[in-house]
C-alpha cells in the first residue's frame, strides 16, 4: 500500500499500488513509474561481471590514500558527475574485461 501525504499527485506519495504503480522520491523529486519485477537470469557472463565488480571494490579499498586521491583528481579534471571511486571501479572492470579477468598490478592509476 502506498503511503500518501496530502492528495495523490499533489505533495508526496511513496510505495506501490496494486502491483501496477510505484510512487517514490529520487533526489528530492517525486515520481511515479510502472511496477516491474527485475529479471535476473544469473547467466555465466552476468556472474563473471558481478565478480569483477566485487574484485574492483576490494581492490579500491586496498589502494593507498594517494592512489585514491589520484582518481578523485582525475575525475575532477574530466568534469564528469561521478566520484573517484566510481571512476576507479569502471576503469578496473574495463581492464579485467580486456585482460580476461587478470587483475592489474597495484597501484592501479587513472589513464593518462
Amino acid at each position: 500500500m502506498a503511503l500518501v501525504k496530502a492528495p495523490l499527485f499533489s505533495l508526496d506519495a511513496r510505495g506501490k499500488i496494486a502491483d501496477t504503480l510505484v510512487y517514490a522520491i529520487w533526489k528530492g523529486l517525486n515520481y511515479c513509474r510502472e511496477y516491474v519485477i527485475p529479471f535476473n537470469p544469473e547467466s555465466t557472463a552476468q556472474m563473471t561481471i558481478r565478480g569483477y565488480f566485487t574484485d574492483a571494490v576490494a581492490a579500491y579499498h586496498a589502494e593507498l590514500p594517494a592512489t585514491k586521491a589520484a582518481w578523485d583528481a582525475a575525475i575532477k579534471t574530466l568534469g564528469w558527475a561521478m566520484s573517484g571511486f566510481n571512476y576507479y571501479v569502471a576503469e578496473y572492470i574495463k581492464y579485467l574485461i580486456a585482460h580476461t579477468g587478470t587483475p592489474p598490478t597495484p597501484p592501479f592509476l587513472p589513464p593518462a
